[in-house]
């Protein structure tokens, strides 16, 4: 399945190059209260952990981080970034389900956006985020909203953790429904305390592209931001 994922997000980096400054789902949905909640990123090391196609790695550097390391783990979404941002970061394939090669207590700052959905264990995968980062470090992301995907796949079981098909641009896409039990389990079990759970609301910008699922942003959520701190048990 992991292989299958990541081929079909190859084949979807095109698309997203494309698409990422002015999707609405992303660009006036998503993307305006993660900024808000990341804040200043003056003078921090920052990953960009499942950078896509680079928006956010672009963002940091733009906004004065101190080091930016990117990565992603599908080649072409790293050559797309890597294409962006002109050297400016350092940009290379890294596997979320696996060993990342950082030294401990290296991040100040860790940013996910969209990505922690598709991890296939999460608290595996938040142990080694917690590892790299340093104590009282961020960790902020983004994910699918729980309630979005009981609701929307007709889940018979909330409270089951189970692997999920959605459809980009006409490509199958696997991820990872998990109740809110879970992700904060998974979070405090690896040194993280919850700073503030968002639930973002569109722009007005949205509308101008989108007055259908604009009104529906407005009444039931699709994704949820956490941002989180790590701290020493």
């Amino acid at each position: 399945m992991e292989k299958k994922l990541k081929s079909n997000y190859d084949k979807l980096a095109e698309h997203y190059a494309k698409d990422v400054d002015t999707k609405a789902f992303n660009a006036y949905y998503e993307r305006p209260a993660m900024i808000n909640a990341i804040g200043k990123v003056n003078d921090l090391r920052v990953l960009d952990a499942g950078c896509g196609a680079g928006y956010y790695t672009e963002w940091l550097i733009n906004n004065g981080a101190k080091e930016v390391v990117a990565i992603d783990f599908s080649e072409k979404m790293v050559e797309s970034t890597k294409k962006r941002i002109n050297e400016k970061a350092e940009v290379y394939v890294a596997n979320l389900n696996e060993k990342l090669s950082f030294k401990d207590n290296y991040f100040d700052l860790i940013i996910s956006s969209l990505t922690l959905h598709y991890v296939k264990n999460l608290d595996f995968t938040l142990k080694e985020l917690s590892r790299i980062l340093k104590p009282k470090g961020k960790l902020i992301f983004s994910i699918h909203h729980p309630i979005m995907t009981y609701l929307y796949f007709s889940l018979e079981n909330y409270f089951e953790e189970i692997l999920l098909e959605d459809v980009i641009n006409k490509i199958p896409v696997y991820f990872y429904h998990r109740s809110f039990n879970k992700i904060s389990n998974s979070l405090y079990n690896n040194n993280f305390l919850i700073e503030r759970i968002i639930e973002p609301k569109p722009i007005g910008k949205f509308k101008e592209q989108d007055e259908r699922n604009y009104k529906k942003l407005n009444k039931k959520p699709h994704f949820i931001i956490f941002k989180t701190i790590k701290y020493n048990k």
